[in-house]
């Protein structure tokens, strides 16, 4: 790397903008006190369960020798294990190691990278941080520190490892990427990464006693099962648990919520670190940016997601990730420069309709607004060096290549797949793209949404309006501002029935209390419905403009024939897709929770009535030639199988994973083809009558 691309710091940085602040001081105060406090009360807990434990033992021993025989044997024995059980319950999750998974990471050499090694070494002498343990790229959008966790790390300082996702690199020009290097390396600075330790490794323990029982249950049924006279003590066992969890539950909420705040204070503290050597601009440009890429990367995953069905995959993912950072950028009119979006706050508020502000006690990282507004109050400049960020790595089209391999390297293909090149995947992207893109001209306003219901019969006289009086932007934008409007009313719900808990937010810019929510919940209540009457009137509107054009065409009664048709195809999709949403929301338990076999035979009981109509109406839409061109041989392959099979989905004790596969994808084809049938109707409608007002 050449030194004089190295990105250059800026001058007379004063001390004082890299020394913890009075907040971040008072947050590791306030992480401290919880600390404490989680030991003070674990201590009690521990010395209550031996005392237990003692008294337990002495009983079942006095028991015995009062009278000896095998009842008093067997309950003095369950008497001893109860309180044997309730001191491992604490014990045992205390020296368990917790290591992070590489599976998605691969680690990089000095001798692979030596630029970014340079890079790296010349940084870290900057911040004054140690060089990094070990260096990982990834295939994603991120850069992060990480260090391998256990009850030593709270004792024995631990090197950190730096994670560097390649979507990032792809996203940044060099000076954002010394910016985002300067940052996490901020962290290794910090003293209060000894109190994450801390405070991770407290989390674990609680965490684990509240939710990782699987083994120690296992444990506890069996010794219920060993004799009927344990059992007794087995359920005392569990009451005694389930005391012990609610008082940690309690402590998990007070030591998680100071470290919240500690951790934005961290994340001030480490832009700041940031700013001092690389400038407060360029961290502020990529913060906003690296949402686009995130965004365009997802959008990316997500096709391939469904190209993997047709047999594809990529060559190199990152070109692709680029090409639809600039797509992204074109359809939301956001600029280039550099072949890089520029993104600024003005970008997101354009599509911001909501109004409600709520600051979250549990978030980890101050709001993107929040930093930027930190990082300008530093005011500290530096020249943009604009050459990428992929200028420090050796080779990097091999090493895109190496991690594009290894990120679909998992997946089963039917045949040998086809390679996607840049230049075919940019065809194919660009004809997708279109195919699910309406016409420009509507701006927006029928995107993810369907006509209002109407009695074609009884439209309003349309005299002397125009299409663009109609559709002004104000009316185009009222899909949105009914998205707002919605979110803002749930949010304040739940602030008024104390689901979120607050004092305090912002509405529309102005303080408010929570005791103040009912009276804005009427007031968003009103204006939803306002909204909600004026996009109906603007439907009703629009649709008798083009039936007026129609009808001077001589083609009204064809173009109204259509707008029925669509509504009656609407509504049926409404009743396809909602026994959909009903089979997925009864299902989706078995792959989050841990659950007794009674409850498992429940949902699959359940899961049996709700593929009735599915398998029914699916019967119907594999014979329908409407919906034939949606679907591919192998979709109706799959279809008939499902359809054709009485599957059952559980063996006690296992899942049967393969017929359960079968059920997720067939249905997800049924959800597809009705949902893609709707999507061209309405498509080929709205594009068809713009003819009869075309110049």
């Amino acid at each position: 790397m050449s030194v004089a691309l190295y990105p250059p710091a800026p001058a007379h940085v004063d001390k004082s903008v890299t020394e913890p602040s009075a907040s971040f001081k008072k947050e590791v105060f306030r992480v401290l006190l919880a600390i404490f406090f989680f030991i003070f009360v674990y201590i009690l807990m521990v010395a209550l369960a031996i005392g237990l434990a003692a008294l337990c033992a002495l009983g079942g021993i006095a028991l015995i020798a009062l009278k000896p025989m095998v009842i008093t044997l067997m309950l003095g024995i369950g008497m001893a294990g109860l309180g044997v059980l309730v001191v491992v319950f604490l014990f045992k999750f205390l020296f368990a190691k917790t290591k992070i998974d590489r599976s998605g990471l691969t680690e990089i050499t000095k001798e692979d990278q030596p630029a970014l090694f340079a890079f790296v070494k010349q940084l870290t002498t900057e911040t004054k941080t140690p060089f990094p343990k070990k260096i990982y790229v990834s295939s994603d959008v991120n850069a992060s520190v990480f260090y391998d966790s256990s009850l030593w790390s709270m004792v024995f300082p631990i090197k950190k490892n730096l994670q560097i996702g390649l979507g990032l690199v792809n996203s940044v020009n060099l000076s954002e990427f010394k910016a985002i290097l300067a940052h996490e390396f901020g962290h290794f600075s910090q003293r209060s990464m000894k109190l994450g330790s801390y405070v991770y490794n407290v989390n674990r323990v609680i965490y684990n006693m509240l939710y990782d029982n699987a083994k120690y249950g296992d444990t506890l049924q069996g010794f219920a099962n060993a004799s009927g006279y344990f059992a007794l003590f087995a359920n005392i066992t569990a009451w005694i648990i389930g005391g012990i969890q609610w008082v940690l539950r309690q402590v998990y909420g007070i030591v998680n919520k100071t470290y919240m705040g500690l951790s934005r204070q961290m994340e001030f503290h480490a832009d700041s670190v940031a700013a001092s050597v690389s400038g407060s601009a360029h961290l502020v440009t990529s913060l906003r940016r690296l949402e686009v890429a995130e965004n365009a990367y997802q959008t990316l995953i997500n096709q391939y997601q469904d190209w993997i069905k047709q047999n594809q995959k990529p060559d190199n993912l990152y070109p692709q990730h680029r090409f639809v950072m600039r797509h992204l950028a074109e359809l939301y009119d956001i600029p280039l420069n550099h072949d890089l979006p520029q993104v600024d706050a003005k970008t997101f508020a354009r599509f911001n309709n909501s109004r409600v502000v709520v600051k979250d006690q549990w978030a980890s990282h101050p709001s993107t607004d929040d930093r930027e507004n930190h990082l300008n109050s530093l005011n500290l400049k530096t020249e943009v060096v604009h050459a990428s960020a992929w200028t420090v790595f050796e080779n990097p089209e091999s090493l895109q290549q190496k991690i594009t391999q290894k990120l679909f390297a998992e997946v089963k293909y039917q045949t040998t797949p086809e390679t996607l090149t840049a230049e075919i995947f940019e065809r194919q992207y660009n004809e997708q793209s279109l195919k699910y893109r309406l016409n420009d001209r509507y701006k927006g306003y029928f995107n993810n949404r369907s006509f209002s219901e109407m009695e074609y019969d009884q439209l309003p006289q349309i005299e002397g309006e125009t299409f663009d009086s109609i559709l002004t932007d104000e009316a185009a934008n009222l899909p949105q501002k009914i998205y707002g409007l919605n979110s803002d009313l749930e949010v304040t719900q739940l602030i008024n029935n104390g689901s979120i808990r607050v004092r305090n937010f912002d509405f529309a810019g102005q303080k408010y209390r929570s005791n103040d929510t009912p009276v804005l919940i009427q007031q968003l209540t009103n204006e939803l419905e306002a909204a909600k009457n004026q996009l109906r009137e603007t439907d009703k509107r629009l649709v008798a403009f083009f039936v007026k054009a129609a009808d001077a065409h001589g083609q009204k009664e064809i173009l109204l024939s259509r707008y029925r048709e669509l509504q009656s195809l609407t509504d049926q999709s409404i009743k396809d897709l909602e026994h959909f949403h009903q089979l997925m929301q009864v299902i989706q338990p078995i792959f989050h929770e841990l659950l007794q076999f009674d409850k498992i035979h429940q949902i699959m009981h359940a899961v049996k009535l709700h593929e009735v109509p599915i398998k029914d109406r699916m019967k119907q839409l594999i014979e329908d030639p409407a919906y034939q061109v949606y679907l591919t041989e192998k979709d109706k392959a799959l279809i008939r199988e499902y359809i054709g099979h009485d599957y059952k989905y559980f063996y006690e004790p296992d899942f049967n994973n393969e017929a359960l596969g079968k059920m997720m994808e067939a249905t997800s084809v049924y959800n597809d083809i009705i949902n893609e049938r709707v999507f061209a109707v309405k498509k080929s409608l709205l594009e068809d009558q713009l003819q009869y007002i075309a110049s």
